[in-house]
């Protein structure tokens, strides 16, 4: 059977749903087909031993208004993550108080901090020549002192979803531009949705029809949009929105096919991080730790119940380290709390998630063009939607959302005529 509306949306993240919301609330009528059992995309809440966890994104910024605006729609409170305290950092394989390298290589250190920012002055201007290198070849330039290059390789975690010969500098230092330097790398992660993302997702999923179960394999495009399903469910429509991760895009057949700017990005997002949110004994609440680990790098030390801390690690997709295993996430946390004992914890593999096939969007080594989001202009009765694809905030769920806003936008203005 057949059916139809007046627009379908591929994609029940953030920005698809606020995409088929907006519309249905214009008059449109529009399902949501979504491949997996649940909304909510790369957001995904859970709990450890009663404790609220996300196990996908974290955080929005203070600038990110339309996260704001959309808690607030559905009743859902902002939680403000409060200062962090202290900081401790693992390099040269010893863990620090205090300076993060060797007094002897304070000027190593200071020589890389300052061509940083000077990188960073120049990629605002739109003059920074090094885009498309590769985040250990800019490192590698800088000819660091081993502590610096743990130091500077254990930061790039926070800012590159990939590991540092795989992910282009450009990332980190576009995030350096645009969060005041170094330091504002952490204090913009100020807040995050204190019920979870998922409940966000679920509470705008309820607004709209959606699917569940819903993987599109065909996108016909030759009289109007045909979208089936892989169960052999097929939905009609005047407008599609397609929102789902550029590395998705290859599992979707476009006939006639997808524009050549689209068809040479789909699978470019280099994203590969690993994530696992656990909870701790021995270890001080509110802190950063940030160096060369055992498979997790970059630390965010949050809150204290019952002494219990709840700690969230960084790394990028290793296979000296599984993330699944017991003993690598304890000897993970040992290498910079050895103080530490571990609790619980809990980690999903996006990487292998054949609905996301990575992480937040971090650009190849040497071609960075292939995520830029003039790629994925709408074309014909097609939209995009997504964080990979956002103009503004790519890689956030802010930029999900504002993506999902202008294609609702364009979609209607296609419908109207």
């Amino acid at each position: 059977m057949q059916r139809t509306c007046d627009a379908i949306v591929v994609g029940a993240g953030l920005g698809g749903l606020r995409a088929a919301r907006d519309l249905a609330a214009l008059g449109h009528s529009v399902v949501v087909l979504e491949a997996r059992d649940r909304v909510g995309g790369r957001g995904l809440t859970e709990e450890i031993d009663g404790r609220v966890v996300e196990l996908g994104g974290s955080w929005f910024t203070p600038e990110h208004h339309e996260v704001r605006a959309e808690l607030a729609r559905y009743g859902l409170t902002a939680r403000d993550y409060p200062q962090q305290l202290h900081a401790r950092w693992r390099t040269a394989g010893v863990v620090r108080r205090g300076l993060p390298v060797p007094w002897e290589d304070l000027p190593s250190f200071e020589h890389a901090l300052a061509r940083i920012a000077a990188d960073a002055d120049a990629y605002r201007v739109g003059s920074f020549a090094d885009a498309d290198l590769s985040a250990l070849a800019y490192i590698d330039a800088l000819d660091p002192t081993p502590a610096v290059r743990d130091f500077l390789a254990g930061w790039w975690q926070l800012m590159g979803g990939a590991p540092p010969a795989e992910g282009a500098i450009v990332d980190a230092i576009a995030s350096i531009a645009g969060h005041g330097g170094l330091s504002g790398l952490v204090t913009c992660l100020a807040h995050g949705p204190a019920e979870g993302w998922s409940r966000l997702a679920e509470a705008m999923g309820a607004d709209v029809a959606v699917e569940l179960d819903a993987a599109v394999t065909t996108l016909d495009l030759a009289d109007g949009v045909t979208c089936t399903t892989a169960d052999g469910r097929s939905w009609s429509a005047d407008a599609v929105v397609i929102a789902v991760p550029i590395n998705c895009l290859p599992d979707i057949a476009c006939a006639p096919g997808w524009p050549e700017p689209v068809a040479e990005a789909a699978g470019a997002n280099a994203g590969a991080a690993v994530k696992v949110v656990l909870l701790a004994r021995g270890i001080e609440p509110h802190g950063i730790a940030v160096g060369a680990g055992h498979g997790l790098h970059w630390w965010y030390v949050d809150d204290e119940v019952d002494g219990a801390v709840r700690v969230t690690g960084f790394g990028w997709d290793d296979p000296a380290f599984d993330p699944t295993s017991r003993a690598d996430v304890e000897r993970a946390l040992h290498a910079f709390f050895p103080e530490a004992e571990l609790v619980a914890f809990a980690q999903h593999d996006w990487i292998a998630d054949e609905r996301s096939r990575g992480t937040w969007l971090t650009a190849p080594v040497g071609r960075v063009d292939l995520v830029d989001p003039s790629r994925f202009a709408p074309f014909g009765r097609v939209a995009f939607a997504g964080s990979d694809v956002a103009h503004e905030e790519a890689g956030w769920f802010e930029g999900a959302l504002r993506s999902g806003a202008a294609a609702a936008a364009h979609v209607d203005a296609l419908l109207r005529g």
